[in-house]
């Protein structure tokens, strides 16, 4: 699947109360800006999505209460509120609201260390915690490190579907946490992440609570 169609919005447009700042990037599904709010002038994150390219409204809704329940955890993005709005040239969007990270993509990252991954493998233990996988990880790009206290929020994440919620915790441990370990580290894997990550291999079964399991043994 590609990338949607750009909405082409320009620095300066108002989408709702929100005055476009810059766009910040585009997916398969719609498309990032960073905007203000007006009056107030905070700054938020705005997912725009075409009605026509949007599975259903439930599904937009689906992706709004999958963050509101991981909101606790500090590692996706503060979810604020969704609404609608028409362009001249299509037949109505939709719009997701959230807190703007200010960070860089662990991607961006030059020489990272086994304690970057750590941390990483740690912020998905604690989204597992709540009882969600986190998926589309694995690239680094929606990895967040936040600027203020060097957390890991994960900007765009994989919320399943409705009435069946992402919680493939396999699927973060044996295919997202190891191609993230290569994109990091190539075949020089530190010791502390191929134990790791051998330490997950040998599991047949995966719950909530495995990936923390495997961080507590390593650090003995």
């Amino acid at each position: 699947m590609g990338k949607v169609r750009s909405f082409g919005i320009e620095d300066g447009e108002r989408i709702g109360p929100y005055r476009v700042l810059e766009n910040v990037g585009r997916g398969w599904e719609g498309e990032v800006y960073k905007v203000v709010e007006v009056p107030t002038d905070a700054v938020r994150a705005l997912k725009l999505f075409r009605t026509d390219e949007l599975d259903s409204i439930r599904h937009l809704i689906h992706t709004a209460w999958y963050y509101e329940q991981l909101r606790w955890t500090q590692h996706v993005p503060i979810y604020h509120h969704y609404g609608q709005w028409f362009l001249d040239d299509d037949n109505g969007c939709w719009f997701l609201v959230f807190e703007f990270i200010d960070g860089v993509p662990l991607s961006a990252l030059k020489r990272p260390t086994a304690k970057d991954f750590l941390k990483l493998a740690r912020a998905v233990a604690t989204v597992h915690a709540a009882g969600f996988g986190v998926g589309d990880f694995s690239s680094l790009t929606n990895a967040f490190v936040r600027k203020s206290n060097g957390a890991i929020v994960f900007v765009d994440c994989d919320p399943g579907e409705p009435d069946a919620p992402n919680a493939d915790f396999r699927e973060d441990c044996l295919v997202e946490l190891p191609d993230a370990a290569d994109a990091m580290f190539g075949e020089a894997l530190p010791k502390k992440v191929a134990r790791l990550l051998a330490g997950l291999k040998a599991h047949k079964r995966f719950n909530k609570t495995t990936l923390a399991e495997e961080l507590s043994r390593i650090a003995v």
